[in-house]
């Protein structure tokens, strides 16, 4: 009997194993753009065989409790049968609230003929925020001084900690891996457009961390694509699926380029994350990109009613090429993207816009601002209806081009509902089911005009 009394005695005193950052042999984030990451975080440890616990300590302090696992890198190494997560972390609320009940102290500095004198009051604490505290026969609310407890209670951690409970059948020295998803970080693509007679991009992605903890990381990955998200539980693709189809794209570019739904930018060496920081990490940077810059003006035809005239000056807008012939050969993330214009005296900022997530080969469209020396006015020359559920409505546009070359504008009309075109100056043609453009040629210093007719049922 009494050996069995020393066992259970042992099994109910023994500490459990802690795991610290300094046994830390890896640790790989997969950062996605939705504000998430997946951290895998590989420790070294030496456990002997049997029943063990765990505490792992140095995980994010946003972390998912529902998606953490750990495994081990022998077979008949560790194997969790149950898993904590203690986030009841040590602050004056916490801390105050273990000794509801209990005697604590206030100290206080009163000054006297000779200097300062502490004077030390004992009470018991009925109730936090604020303290109610009884002092012999006397109840104070919020009493002032320093206040002083009798020893720190064991149960509060100073950041959060996964404990493991489980069987070990391999002593010696092992690799744990836990891998868990955390919010607060998150990334987003930055890019310069440079326009000469060809364009130069670079860019850049900005890692926020607000998870509450630093990273030396030493294997980065950002995802881009939208990946699906059941609400409060995170549901994603796998770190190791992803890593598996990832190719780069050559030694000299951190981008890798993984085929199907996503692409994966694979940054080498170590990367830290500090808490409530921003790290800046060069994503691409290329020359002799050839571009297009056109004038697009767009309005809607009135069906219902006469329209006023309308001045209005097109939007400028700058194509990137999408051949692979044209310099720009990989996908780029979305991202925001400003664009200068330079010439042989000065560069000049023209405006900036956003792109989506772009593959290789796709047109990438910037919309940069409206045309200064470019205007247009736009008059309804006619409005005829036929019964209740018809009528014809004529328009002319005249553009005048101050500038001191020749322009282009694509006038795109949104026409809605049943419509044909009955008459036109010049010919244009039906881009989709809402859409007709005209392309207008409008010399230097001069201007251009087109009328057309459209009839509308309904």
């Amino acid at each position: 009997m009494l050996g069995i009394v020393v066992v259970a005695t042992d099994i109910a005193t023994a500490s459990p194993l802690k795991l610290g950052v300094e046994g830390r042999t890896r640790l790989a984030l997969t950062v996605f753009n939705s504000n998430l990451t997946v951290v895998r975080d590989q420790r070294a440890v030496v456990l002997p065989t049997g029943e063990i616990d765990l505490e792992f300590h140095g995980v994010a302090r946003t972390i998912l409790p529902p998606s953490v696992s750990i495994s081990s890198a022998d077979s008949r190494g560790f194997s969790a049968k149950q898993q904590n997560y203690r986030f009841d972390l040590l602050n004056p609320n916490s801390l105050l609230e273990r000794f509801v009940g209990s005697k604590i102290s206030y100290s206080n500095f009163l000054i006297q003929e000779k200097g300062y004198e502490k004077i030390l009051r004992e009470g018991i604490l009925l109730s936090i925020n604020p303290e109610i505290v009884k002092f012999g026969d006397a109840i104070e609310i919020a009493p002032a001084g320093t206040i002083s407890l009798p020893y720190t209670a064991d149960e509060l951690n100073t950041s959060p900690t996964l404990v493991f409970k489980g069987e070990n059948q391999q002593s010696g020295k092992q690799n744990l891996t836990v891998r868990y998803h955390a919010a607060g970080i998150g990334w987003e693509a930055d890019y310069a457009l440079t326009l000469e007679k060809e364009a130069s991009l670079s860019g850049w992605v900005t890692i926020r961390n607000q998870s509450g903890s630093d990273f030396a990381v030493d294997k980065l990955l950002l995802v881009a694509g939208d990946v699906n998200q059941n609400p409060g539980v995170p549901k994603m693709m796998e770190e190791v699926q992803l890593m598996r189809a990832t190719a780069s794209f050559d030694s000299d570019s951190p981008v890798a380029s993984a085929p199907g739904d996503y692409h994966a930018y694979r940054f080498p060496g170590e990367v830290k994350l500090l808490k409530n920081d921003m790290a800046q990490l060069k994503l691409i940077s290329t020359d002799n990109i050839g571009y297009e810059k056109s004038y697009r003006l767009a309005s809607v035809a009135q069906r219902y009613g006469n329209q006023p005239a309308q001045k209005s000056s097109p939007a400028v807008w700058v194509t990137i090429a999408g051949s692979r012939g044209s310099g720009l050969k990989k996908p780029l993330p979305a991202g925001n993207i400003r664009v200068y214009e330079r010439d042989k005296q000065s560069e000049i900022f023209i405006g900036e816009s956003r792109i989506g997530h772009t593959s290789t080969g796709q047109e990438i469209d910037i919309s940069v601002g409206r045309a200064f020396d470019v205007s247009a006015n736009r008059t309804q020359t006619s409005f005829r209806r036929f019964g209740e559920r018809e009528a014809e409505v004529g328009y002319r546009i005249k553009m005048t081009n101050d500038k001191s070359e020749p322009v282009v504008v694509s006038v795109e009309e949104q026409l809605t509902g049943d419509w044909a075109i009955i008459s036109e100056s010049q010919k244009g043609t039906k881009r989709d089911s809402m859409t007709y453009v005209f392309e207008l040629k409008v010399p230097s210093q001069g201007s251009a005009e087109l009328e057309y007719s459209v009839r509308f049922r309904w």
